[in-house]
């Protein structure tokens, strides 16, 4: 399974439910070979979409919601650095 926080796995799986369901099982996978830059990538852009689809305010401003995904995407890329 991904290295992250029980909340941060969970709001993953619901960006990807609305944006990409097919990768729910490999981010629930225990075979590692497939955690992959270009997979952690893949995430990060999801979770951007999501950020862009319901994370702002009509001003721009990030949501609560926004800020989490906000840092969602910072601890998904900590996971290949």
């Amino acid at each position: 399974m991904i290295k992250l926080s029980k909340e941060s796995l969970k709001l993953l799986r619901r960006c990807l439910k609305n944006h990409n369901p097919s990768l729910i099982p490999l981010i629930e996978s225990r075979d590692h070979d497939n955690y992959t830059v270009g997979l952690y990538n893949e995430l990060r852009e999801i979770v951007g979409d999501e950020l862009v689809a319901k994370g702002f305010q009509s001003n721009w401003e990030p949501t609560e919601y926004g800020m989490e995904l906000e840092n969602l995407i910072d601890e998904i890329g900590r996971l290949f650095m």
